[in-house]
Formats: structure tokens, sequence, C-alpha cells
């Protein structure tokens, strides 16, 4: 019996050490479990902090200046802001005419404003130009491009129908774009979308007026403008050719008449232009005058532009039609167009073709800077002697020799010679004379800083 009793005992003296061994790895084991969910939460909560102490902070920018850009991008490119602006100081002098054009020297475009990207899909651009002493609202719209090779634009923006309008003025060959320029709706108020591709681009737009047009509470008129572009040939972006059209149709704000031979809302258009000098030069010797109760004004381009090493090229063609209301009986539609081409040499510099926005690119100069030799051809005719309203709004033609010189990307230095060819209709205003048919020749100077 002893025996019995003692061997469940002895069994038991032996287990004991050995389910204590195993209580105390699993306590350890539950231990160090705790400890690292202590640490995990507390490395969670070090995370959190962070995160919240640099979204307090903001978002950091760092400099990408570039090619004499002003911009700043963080880190991952989700955020950029860019500061732009130009500065345009002209001086204009005639020969041989008749008219008081004036001598002058100005500030032709006095530009500052922004463009930034926010959240990596939204962008924004304002500007806002101070020449005259005036305060005149250029670009102003939110963009969305979280689409593939697109980017729509809500608020005021260039509308796309016009090669020459589209060139940055800070980025055009000449002082002043040629005439045609005149019929391009420019900026108005509206709703756009862009698609750009290797070698395509695209844009339709709706609009209405620009900012700060006084309709007098009446209704505005509305439009829409299409253009598309394509490159045959573009074995590099240094070699391209491009061909383009566009389309636009526009029903012009209505404005209060005189109340006496025409209705309280008379819709009126006028095309008028000067003869491709500086705006600090007022003259203009073709208008087409005051064209009441238009229905819609029609316009259509054609554009042929390319570059080829040192050589480049721009040539486009414009026709605009107005199209009076059906009541208008003593009234007549009417028919206007002109069309220019010019060409360039660049020396010690290069342009690109950017076909994702169907233009070629401005002068990329080199170290030493860049010279460039440009010449061109332009012609309007605001005339259409119509049995009914005729109108004599005057054709012209402007020939064209230009030199520019850019040291950097910054500064660019502008010299144009211009003989002015105009019609027995072609007359300024009286206060500059009213002299018709008056051929003279214009001597222009730029000095431009731009970032």
């Amino acid at each position: 019996m002893k025996r019995q009793f003692g061997i469940p005992v002895l069994v038991a003296l032996l287990a004991a050490p050995g389910a204590a061994l195993a209580q105390s790895d699993a306590e350890r084991i539950a231990d160090l479990e705790k400890r690292v969910e202590s640490l995990v939460k507390k490395d969670k909560e070090r995370s959190a902090a962070e995160a919240k102490a640099n979204s307090a902070k903001g978002t950091t920018l760092r400099s990408v200046s570039d090619k004499g850009k002003l911009e700043w991008a963080s880190a991952d490119g989700a955020y950029k802001f860019r500061l732009a602006g130009r500065a345009q100081l002209d001086g204009v002098f005639f020969s041989g005419d008749e008219n008081r054009n004036g001598n002058a020297l100005g500030l032709r475009r006095g530009r500052i404003g922004f463009k930034a990207t926010v959240a990596k899909d939204w962008t924004a651009e304002f500007d806002v130009d101070f020449a005259d002493n005036a305060v005149d609202i250029k670009d102003a719209y939110v963009g969305y491009e979280g689409i593939d090779k697109s980017a729509i634009r809500l608020g005021q923006f260039k509308i796309p129908y016009g090669y020459d309008q589209l060139v940055s003025s800070k980025d055009i060959w000449f002082v002043e774009r040629a005439y045609v320029d005149a019929f391009a709706p420019g900026r108005r108020l509206g709703v756009g979308y862009f698609y750009g591709a290797d070698r395509f681009s695209a844009a339709a737009t709706l609009f209405t007026q620009g900012i700060g047009e006084d309709v007098s509470g009446l209704d505005q008129g509305w439009g829409w403008a299409a253009r598309g572009t394509w490159a045959p040939v573009m074995p590099a972006e240094t070699r391209a050719i491009h061909v383009g059209v566009a389309a636009t149709g526009w029903q012009p704000d209505a404005a209060v008449g005189d109340g006496s031979t025409r209705p309280p809302a008379a819709y009126v258009v006028e095309f008028s232009s000067r003869p491709e000098v500086s705006k600090i030069a007022k003259a203009k010797y073709l208008n087409t005058g005051d064209l009441e109760d238009v229905d819609q004004v029609r316009q259509y381009g054609l554009e042929l532009a390319g570059v080829w090493d040192a050589f480049a090229w721009q040539a486009e063609y414009n026709k605009t039609s107005v199209d009076r209301l059906s009541g208008a009986v003593d009234l007549s539609d009417h028919d206007f167009d002109g069309w220019y081409a010019q060409v360039s040499y660049v020396l010690g510099g290069k342009r690109k073709y950017a076909a994702d926005e169907g233009l070629v690119d401005k002068v990329s100069p080199g170290k030493g800077g860049a010279w460039e030799i440009a010449a061109r051809y332009s012609t309007m005719d605001l005339n259409d002697l119509t049995a009914v309203d005729p109108i004599k709004g005057g054709s012209a033609e402007n020939y064209t020799l230009g030199l520019n010189y850019y040291p950097n990307f910054n500064i660019r230095l502008m010299l144009d010679w211009s003989i002015v060819d105009n019609d027995e209709y072609a007359k300024p205003k009286k206060l500059y004379g009213a002299i018709a048919g008056d051929d003279f020749s214009v001597l222009q100077f730029r000095v431009q800083y731009a970032f």
C-alpha cells in the first residue's frame, strides 16, 4: 500500500516544476504581447500627431524655378504655385503719314498673376493688367485635369479661335499681332474642354461676355467655339508641320440703344484695327462702325504653321459673317476676311512644337542668347459694298520686318519696321485727322521683361 501511495506522490512532485515552468512562459508571452500592443498604439498615436502637425503647418513647397519661371512645388508635385507677369515698354515712330498718328512711348502691358495646381488635379489662374493705369482682369478660371490628356476650365479664358490670339503676348513674333486678331473673340466667361495628345489637339467651349462688360441688365449673348489641330509630319519636337481649323458662332450682348430709330435693345458688334502698331498709338484706320440688330456672328479659320530646326512659319485665314435680325429689312448681312503669313529664323536658340496645345512654342535661347529675324505680310478687308447698307470699313496691307534679341529667358528686345498701305476707305477718326488712304511706315521697339 505504501508503495502504491508513494508512486502518485512522486509523479506529482516531478510534474509540478514543469507545470510551473509552462505557466511562467505563458505569462511572459502574454506580457510581451501587451507590451507590443502598447508600443504599436503609441507609434500610431505619434504618427497621427505628426500628421496633424504637418497638416496644421501646411504643404511645404520648394523652389523649382527653371527657364525663367518663378515656380514652387511640393515634393510629390501635387501642389504647385507659379508667379507670372510681364512688363512691355513700347516706342512707336511714324514716317510719311498725313494724319496725326503721334510718336509715342508707353507701357503696353503691365501684368501680374499666378498659376496654381491644387491636390494634383485642380488648377487655377488669375491675371490682372495695369497698363494705362487701369485694372483689366485677364484670365480668371478654375480647372480640372484629372481626366487623361484633358482639361476642363470654368471662368474667363481665351476662346479657342484665332491662332495668333492663342499665342501669348509675351511670345508673339512681332510687337503686335496681325490684323485678323481683330476678329478673335478673345477672353470670355464660359466653360471649355481641352484635349491634347502627341500629334492632336481639340478644344470646345460655350461662352458669354467678358468680365466687366455692362449690358444694363439685359440678356447676355451666348456663343460656342471649337478648334482642332493635327501634326501630319512630326519626326521631332523641333521638326513639325501643323494644320488647324477653327469655328465660332456667337450672339452679341444686348445693349441699350438711343430709343429713337432703333429699339431700346440694339444688338451691336464692331470690328476695328490699328495698322499693326502698339496700342500706345491709338489711331485705328480700319473700322466697320457699329453694326446694329445683329442676330449672330459666324467665323471660320484655317491655320498652317510649323517649325523645322531654325526655321518657323505661321499663317492664318479668317472669315467673319454678320447675320442681321430677320426684322431688320433696311440692313444687310455682311462678310469680312483677312489673312497673314509670317516666317522666322533663329540663331543661337530653338523653337519647339507643342502638339498638345497646337502651337509653335516660344524661342528658347542658348547660353549666349538668341537672335531672331522675322518677316510678315498681313491684310484685312472690312469693306462690303452691298446695295443696301454698304460698309466702308477700309482694307489695308502691311509688310513687316522684325529683329528680336533674347539675352536670356526673361528679357526680350524687339525692333519692327512696317510699311502700311491703306485703301481709299481706310481712315482714322477726326481726332487723328480723318484723312483716307494714308500710306506710311512705322518703326517700333519693345523692351520686355517676363517671368
